[in-house]
Formats: C-alpha cells, sequence, structure tokens
C-alpha cells in the first residue's frame, strides 16, 4: 500500500524541516511589591477585595515555594516547565510526566 507525497511536502522532509510545530504556552509573568497587586472590584465587593484581595501568579508561587522544597529551588520564570497552573484558583500542580514534551 502506497501513499500519495504532495511536492510541498516532499520538498520539506528532503530538506529535513519540520513538519509539525509545537509552541509551549506563554505566561504572562508579572511582578509586584509585596500587598501591592492590582485588585478589581465593584461597589458590591469592594471591602471584600479590600481585605482580602485575589491570589496572583507570583503570590502563588510564593506560597508554593513554602510547601514544596523542589520548586524552591527554581526561579518564578521557570515554573512552567515542571507545573502547570490551575488558573480557577491560582494554584500550581507538579506535571505528571516531568517537563514539558517539546
Amino acid at each position: 500500500m502506497g501513499r500519495y507525497i504532495n511536492s510541498n511536502e516532499a520538498v520539506w522532509r528532503i530538506l529535513n524541516f519540520p513538519i509539525h510545530e509545537r509552541h509551549l504556552t506563554v505566561f504572562h509573568l508579572s511582578a509586584h511589591l509585596e500587598n501591592c497587586q492590582r485588585v478589581y472590584f465593584t461597589t458590591k465587593n469592594a471591602a471584600q477585595r479590600a481585605q482580602a484581595p485575589e491570589e496572583t501568579a507570583l503570590t502563588s508561587f510564593f506560597r508554593l515555594c513554602i510547601q514544596d522544597e523542589f520548586a524552591r529551588t527554581l526561579l518564578h520564570y521557570e515554573l512552567p516547565k515542571y507545573y502547570t497552573k490551575n488558573n480557577g484558583n491560582e494554584t500550581w500542580k507538579r506535571r505528571n510526566q516531568g517537563e514539558v514534551a517539546l
């Protein structure tokens, strides 16, 4: 059984160009001073947000470093290599397979 390869794909394969590209997820790693993160509020939740601002990626990174010894060895920008981020509650979970597959 044969397979048809068009001329474009044949040239790409002859020249050893990558057929499929994979790109990593890009995170915006914001930096802010302690208790100086942006807080978005409405008239209904202003008091609650002022007393307990939402967790940011940076504050969740610091909390993870307190709890996880391996995370302490990483810099903030290295964290997505070994952890996945749960956007719902700004927590980090260790990747099952180790590093990101490229």
